[in-house]
């Protein structure tokens, strides 16, 4: 009896050992199609096919308005006449201006000339000192001489006249001496030297 029921609790394991490994070597798809295969039936309903729209109807075609009758030209005879205008009228301003210009001479329509340039200043080239007079020196006199004189073409000095002196009967003739050995600058004109008169002041003073 024992024998028997251990017989049976082995073939029943046995039996389940089996099934095991079945189904762990049974592929997933066979798997998957069994199940399925046992999913409920599905009815496929089939549409009627959609019927095309109706073609788009035409709006109507808008009416052609009636052309405006253009105006006719009136005729010339009924055209209004050009009318007339009237220009106010005017007068020049009167322009006349007084001619009396004073009782003056007529000088004409020339201006009048500039006057000439002056000369310019004589520029010394040699200036000799002049002496101090002795009677002036032992005096302590102090005083001025204005020369007037000739300037030559070339420079040199003629014709020395004093026209000035203070104090008087001292300096003159010292200055007289001392413009003769003078030389000037010549003057030119046109490029050529000539001669001028010029005027000298010769200072005299003692050192302090």
């Amino acid at each position: 009896m024992r024998w028997g029921l251990a017989l049976l609790i082995a073939l029943l394991v046995n039996f389940g050992l089996l099934k095991l490994m079945q189904s762990m070597v049974t592929p997933d798809h066979q798997r998957g199609n069994t199940q399925l295969s046992k999913a409920l039936p599905i009815d496929f309903v089939r549409l009627p096919p959609e019927e095309p729209p109706p073609p788009a109807e035409e709006p109507p075609s808008e009416a052609e308005e009636p052309t405006p009758e253009l105006p006719r030209p009136m005729p010339a005879a009924a055209a209004a006449k050009n009318p007339q205008i009237e220009l106010p009228s005017w007068q020049a301003p009167n322009l006349a201006l007084p001619l009396d210009v004073g009782n003056g001479p007529y000088l004409g329509g020339f201006a009048t000339p500039p006057p000439p340039p002056l000369p310019a200043e004589p520029v010394p080239l040699v200036r000799i000192p002049p002496r101090y007079p002795r009677r002036a020196l032992l005096r302590r006199s102090e005083g001025h001489v204005v020369v007037q004189f000739t300037i030559d073409p070339d420079g040199g000095v003629s014709d020395p006249k004093v026209v000035e002196a203070e104090p008087k009967g001292f300096f003159e003739q010292a200055a007289l001496r001392a413009i003769r050995g003078w030389k000037f600058q010549p003057q030119l004109e046109n490029g050529v030297a000539v001669a001028r008169s010029a005027t000298q002041t010769i200072r005299f003073s003692l050192k302090k």
